[in-house]
Order: C-alpha cells, then structure tokens, then sequence
C-alpha cells in the first residue's frame, strides 16, 4: 500500500510542472524577475529537504559514514550525467535567436530537466518508505519546485510558435519520469531494506548538486540576486516549518 500511495502522490508533484507550461501557455514567458526570483524559491525548497529532510533521516538511519558516502555518490553521478550527457542549463532568454535554434534548446532543457528529475524521483519513493511523513513533505516541496522548471521547459517552445497546449504537453513529460523514479524507489528499498539510509543520502546528495550547479547560478545570472536570495530564504523556511509540522 506504501508504494501505491508513493507512485501516486509522486505523480502529482511530477505533473506540477504542468502549472510551469500553464504559466508560459497564458502569459507567456515570464518576466526574468519573477523567474529568478521562483528559481531562487525552488533552491530554498531544495536545500531545505535535502539537508533538513533526507540527509537528517539518513544520518539518524545509517550514521556518519553512510550518509557521507551516499551524498558522495548522488553528487557524482549527477556531476557525470551533467558532463557526459547532452543537455542545455536552464534558461528563458531565447532573444534574437532563430526558431530553429530556439527549439533546439528547449529539447535540451527538456533533456535536463527529465535527467534531474530522476534523482527527485527516486528520492520521494525512498523517503516515502523510510516515513510517510517526511515523504509527503518532500514531495510537497518537489511539486513546488517543479512549477519554475516547467516555465524553463515551456518558454522556448512558446518562443518557437508551438501553442499553449503542446507547451503545457511538452512540461508534462519532463515530470512523468518522476512517478517511474518513484516506484523503482519505493519497490527497490523495499527489497533491500539495508539500502534505504544510503538511497537517501545519495538522493540528498543528487539534490545539493542540482541546487549548486543549476538553480542559483541561474537565478543569480540576470542582476535579479536579491530576488533570487528573497526567494531562496522564504522557500528554505516554508520547508522549515512544514518539517516541524510533522515531527
């Protein structure tokens, strides 16, 4: 029953980023202010669950070392996927670029969406088995993270003419990979119950790099960073108090 509920809520929080393609299907590319400043908002939310929620967890699990070696791992194979597999960083600004161009790179920021959303997924289902509520709360804040990458993934294919609907499609399936992760996750520990302290761990670790490498880079690269910050400091408290709701 644990692994249905996690597939399933799992689900929901990888279809947010259907709000993102929603965003870019009625307004249109947002501004650069907002955008970094919900960027910003998504690294809080992510630091907050990584450290506060997955780490925390694997540390009272599985000790030091344990946890150690799996923020080790999920950094470096993320640092891998992100030197060795084709992709493009986040971005909206797609001025005085050909359409060909523009489409080109919203496949690649599709392409590095899905590929991030991998570790995001494994770790609700991991999380989800090792305590309902801690997994509730980090897909909660995955849902919230999702809404700025799917503007990340709908914006191009706006820019490129595709209407409102396909960009909304095209957000959609950068998050259905999530629910897949989710299940393997949930189904994987389950089997192998010694490996859940690590999973997490590495799942914490996966994370901490997607916020270094990806959301506050970009979030500070447009002279918005103290929106970006403002946003960063409100979603690491709003993780705050809803991880101190279910203690």
């Amino acid at each position: 029953m644990l692994i249905l509920d996690a597939f399933l809520l799992s689900l929901i929080a990888g279809l947010a980023t259907g709000l993102g393609g929603g965003i870019v299907a009625i307004a249109g590319k947002p501004s650069i202010r907002f955008y970094d400043a919900l960027l910003g908002f998504a690294a809080g939310v992510m630091t907050a669950i990584a450290t506060l929620g997955l780490i925390s967890e694997a540390l009272t699990l599985g000790g030091t070392v344990v946890s150690t070696l799996g923020v080790t791992l999920g950094a470096f194979i993320l640092f891998i996927f992100d030197h060795f597999l084709p992709h493009e960083h986040l971005n909206t600004e797609f001025a005085n670029h050909q359409p060909k161009i523009v489409c080109r790179r919203g496949l690649m920021i599709f392409a590095a969406i899905t590929l991030h959303n991998l570790p995001e997924g494994l770790s609700m289902g991991t999380s989800y088995m090792a305590n309902p509520q801690l997994g509730l709360v980090l897909i909660i804040a995955i849902a919230l993270h999702n809404i700025p990458e799917g503007i990340a993934v709908a914006a191009p294919f706006r820019a490129y003419g595709m209407s409102g609907w396909q960009c909304i499609a095209w957000a959609l399936g950068s998050g259905l990979v999530e629910p897949v992760a989710a299940l393997i996750g949930a189904i994987f520990v389950t089997l192998i119950q010694p490996l859940l302290p690590i999973s997490l761990a590495f799942a914490g670790g996966a994370m901490l790099y997607v916020v270094s490498d990806e959301l506050i880079p970009e979030s500070h690269s447009h002279g918005y960073e103290h929106e970006a910050t403002l946003g960063f400091i409100i979603g690491f408290l709003l993780l705050l108090a809803l991880l101190r709701l279910v203690e």
